[in-house]
């Protein structure tokens, strides 16, 4: 069975500020914009996501909710707290744990993590520029069976590249 996974890193934030936490920085102007086009790129693909799983900063809720309100379905949208600067190891075993009912899963997340993975499981090299997703194929039964270099990147998605 193929499965999908959309590895998301948040779309560009705030810089961090003393009067700010880390874990509130919002998005600019820019990353609004961002998010909104990638929205717009997700939406014209060939399959529809079914859960969409982000960390609960407000800059990944931001870009979540941009996505949502760009593609033609609803999601299930999911707040995973593990994500938030979580390692690579943690982003692993966070993939092992989801629900086999989603086919088609979109993780919105935070680097070094989400590039660590994406690395991990393609053995391909992205350093995941802030709104960069990647859609990687998978050919397994369930998340639990995923592991290292099982993943083929379908598409490559980065701000300012032009979608066709």
């Amino acid at each position: 069975m193929v499965k999908n996974l959309l590895l998301i890193r948040h779309a560009e934030a705030e810089f961090p500020s003393e009067q700010k936490r880390d874990f509130e920085r919002r998005l600019t102007q820019n990353g609004k914009n961002q998010a909104t086009i990638l929205g717009a790129y997700l939406k014209k693909r060939a399959f529809a996501i079914d859960g969409l799983y982000h960390s609960p900063a407000f800059r990944t809720i931001e870009t979540a909710e941009a996505i949502i309100n760009a593609v033609d379905n609803s999601p299930r949208l999911m707040d995973a707290e593990e994500l938030y600067e979580a390692t690579g190891n943690l982003m692993k075993a966070f993939v092992n744990r989801l629900d086999d009912n989603f086919q088609n899963v979109a993780i919105i997340a935070h680097n070094p993590g989400i590039s660590e993975l994406h690395n991990y499981l393609t053995q391909e090299f992205e350093t995941y520029a802030t709104a960069t997703c990647a859609i990687l194929e998978l050919d397994i039964d369930s998340w639990s069976n995923l592991s290292g270099n099982m993943a083929i990147t379908k598409d490559l998605y980065y701000p300012g590249m032009i979608d066709e």
